[in-house]
């Protein structure tokens, strides 16, 4: 049947789907790889260049990151050299400038920080030079030695039956002794490094006043040597420790009754074992503080 011109034509299209963008969803998966690869590389970059004991501090501010967590961290920030940080600990031998430096050091950063490039041997052979110029000859003095221990160089003036460095039970010290530590205060002028004392006796009991015993003793004898080496010009900035060990650790241990073993060692140590001392202190002595207990402002961490 013909239709009318008037009559209406319903015409049938069929749609194709065909295939669009894609939308941006890869780009944010690929950022997300990007950042996770970029905080995995930072990651290793910190543990390359911590010493063991920051990435000890690390470890417990991830375990406990409000509280000193179980390896005794602080919950100041971390200054791993270049960054800006609340700490005020040395950086690490990265030869970058000290964050926030002054022209005027602190005790604590005025200490340990004397030319890296000296080492033992060298500070070995520079004592041994400075103790010649004074007519202080090692091999004809029978009771001091000179060694190189793991933090530094360490002098010890050993105790003789025919010639004692102090008093019998008694913290006052021989002339003799005094003297050779007032001579020996130009070899410590001389170098920067910081130094640490320690006095020792032998085992057998002290004799003198009730209250008193090795302790005591010890303690007082190595004082006795700080207060001589700073009549001698030495700086009390200088000393990082000066401790009594009583015959804990007797320099004879064959024969820990023997004389040699009341003695007083005086140690000019490297700058990384200051470094490492300070560290260890801290996490022994200091008060650990809390996250939530710090008043952190911008000028403060900036």
């Amino acid at each position: 049947m013909a239709l009318g011109s008037n009559s209406l034509v319903i015409r049938r299209v069929k749609k194709v789907k065909k295939g669009g963008h894609h939308g941006g969803a890869w780009k944010i998966a690929l950022a997300d790889f990007a950042l996770a690869m970029m905080a995995f590389f930072l990651v290793l970059w910190i543990i390359s260049v911590a010493s063991p004991e920051e990435r000890e501090t690390i470890q417990g501010y991830f375990q406990d990151p409000m509280g000193a967590g179980t390896a005794g961290f602080s919950a100041n920030p971390i200054d791993l050299g270049g960054s800006p940080a609340m700490s005020i600990e040395k950086k690490l031998d990265l030869q970058l400038p000290e964050p926030g430096s002054t022209d005027v050091p602190s005790h604590e950063t005025g200490l340990g920080n004397g030319d890296e490039s000296s080492v033992s041997q060298s500070l070995n052979d520079l004592v041994k030079e400075e103790l010649e110029k004074n007519n202080i000859v090692l091999s004809k003095q029978k009771n001091l030695r000179l060694e190189i221990t793991p933090i530094g160089v360490r002098i010890t003036l050993l105790d003789t039956p025919d010639k004692p460095m102090f008093e019998r039970g008694s913290a006052r010290m021989m002339p003799d002794i005094e003297n050779t530590l007032l001579t020996m205060s130009s070899l410590f002028n001389r170098v920067k490094n910081p130094i640490v004392i320690s006095g020792h006796t032998d085992s057998s009991k002290y004799t003198g006043s009730a209250r008193l015993n090795n302790w005591d003793l010890s303690a007082m004898r190595a004082n006795a040597a700080r207060q001589i080496l700073e009549e001698g010009g030495v700086s009390d900035a200088r000393f990082a420790q000066v401790t009594g060990l009583g015959g804990t650790v007797p320099y004879n241990r064959l024969n820990p009754a023997g004389p040699e073993n009341r003695r007083i060692s005086i140690t000019l140590m490297t700058d990384e074992a200051y470094r490492k001392l300070l560290n260890q202190n801290r996490r022994n002595f200091g008060n650990p503080a809390k996250q939530s207990d710090l008043k952190l402002t911008p000028e403060m961490v900036f």
